[in-house]
């Protein structure tokens, strides 16, 4: 009964798990990322170039608004000019009027002027300059007017005198202007360079993430399809395993029914529950319970067994092989009474059966019985 207490598992097929499927992940994610970072190099190059293209255009446009605020002043300045002339041939108090309010906006404008080329130290020199020379000719303007409004002759000295300053005022506006031309020009040229820049550049990137970008997709997709062919085949061969296992459980169930079949005492194996899984021939002869008949009964139903004596039913067995946990015999004169009533002098044993863990998957009972009894012999009666 050695036999009886060993596992009727199958034996296990290793299949080896290996990272194929992290290495797909990782290829998988390498495929999208790459893209993704020279679009993201590409975006930031393309940024660059166009903050500073802004920062041309706006020093573009802030050399528009010196000379437009330069154009101002030097309309303020020959307004007033205009100004005087009128009061010093008509003596109309309105050319007054006239000049005191240019003379007053005069001061805001200049001092706009210098606000905006406070950037340009040289550009700042020139401001100060042609401020100087305004208030000049704003101090002698106010003589000629306060001199013309007492009804003094009009000296021709002070108006030549006026007039070359006037002619300074201009030639430094003219020498102002020009070099805030240049600058404008300069800059115009730096954003037209700077358009270009960012058309060749943006161009070139855009061609060059094309380019990369397929480049890239395409190895990392064929290095995914390669991850993905090597997980086809993995998982070919863990089916080829798995049908291999299973092939070899089908073999090895057989064997051990053949070999059960082929066993000349009567075999009964029970699972967990005690409910019978597996009858041999001798078995089903002896108990009169075909194996499909006997399937999941308990075994108590199947192998019913009396004492011979007392006419008492034994014990539940299966519950002893579970209490004593080793292999067991029935008791002396114990009969085993067949599905259809007969009775049969049995001796038998029974014992767990367990994994590699020793956890009872069940147990096995083996019992025999002679085919027949032998009949007593009949003693002869004396002759009388």
């Amino acid at each position: 009964m050695g036999w009886a207490s060993q596992s009727f598992l199958p034996r296990q097929i290793p299949v080896t798990i290996d990272s194929d499927s992290a290495r797909f992940s990782r290829t998988l994610l390498s495929a999208i990322l790459w893209p993704v970072g020279v679009i993201l190099l590409t975006a930031l190059l393309l940024l660059f170039f166009t903050y500073e293209l802004l920062q041309v255009v706006k020093l573009s446009d802030h050399s528009y608004r010196v000379l437009a605020q330069t154009r101002t002043c030097e309309i303020l300045v020959i307004s007033t000019q205009n100004d005087v002339r009128g009061f010093l041939l008509t003596g109309d108090p309105e050319f007054v009027n006239s000049y005191d309010a240019g003379r007053d906006q005069i001061g805001g404008a200049f001092a706009r002027l210098k606000t905006l080329v406070q950037d340009n130290p040289e550009q700042l020199i020139r401001a100060d300059a042609i401020i100087q020379a305004k208030n000049t000719w704003l101090e002698h303007s106010k003589t000629m007017i306060a001199d013309r409004a007492q009804n003094l002759p009009v000296n021709g000295d002070w108006v030549r005198m006026g007039n070359t300053i006037l002619d300074d005022i201009r030639a430094k506006f003219d020498q102002f202007n020009e070099v805030e031309e240049t600058l404008r020009d300069n800059r115009l040229a730096s954003l037209r360079q700077m358009k270009r820049a960012l058309a060749y550049a943006g161009g070139g990137l855009v061609l060059v993430l094309s380019l990369t970008v397929v480049h890239q997709v395409r190895k990392q997709m064929m290095a995914l399809a390669e991850s993905y062919r090597t997980a086809l085949d993995t998982i070919k061969q863990r089916h080829a395993a798995l049908a291999r296992s299973e092939a070899d459980l089908e073999e090895q169930k057989e064997w051990l029914r053949v070999t059960l079949t082929s066993i000349g005492d009567g075999v009964i194996v029970t699972n967990p529950s005690g409910r019978v899984v597996l009858m041999n021939h001798e078995s089903e002869r002896l108990t009169g319970w075909s194996n499909v008949e006997a399937l999941h009964q308990p075994l108590s139903a199947v192998f019913k067994i009396i004492n011979e004596k007392t006419r008492q039913e034994a014990g539940d067995l299966f519950s002893r092989i579970l209490t004593e946990k080793n292999v067991i015999g029935l008791a002396k004169h114990s009969l085993l009474i067949s599905r259809t009533g007969e009775e049969w002098t049995v001796e038998d044993s029974a014992a767990p059966i367990r994994d590699a863990k020793g956890t009872i998957l069940g147990a096995v009972v083996v019992f025999h019985a002679p085919r027949s009894a032998p009949e007593p012999p009949i003693p002869e009666r004396p002759v009388t």
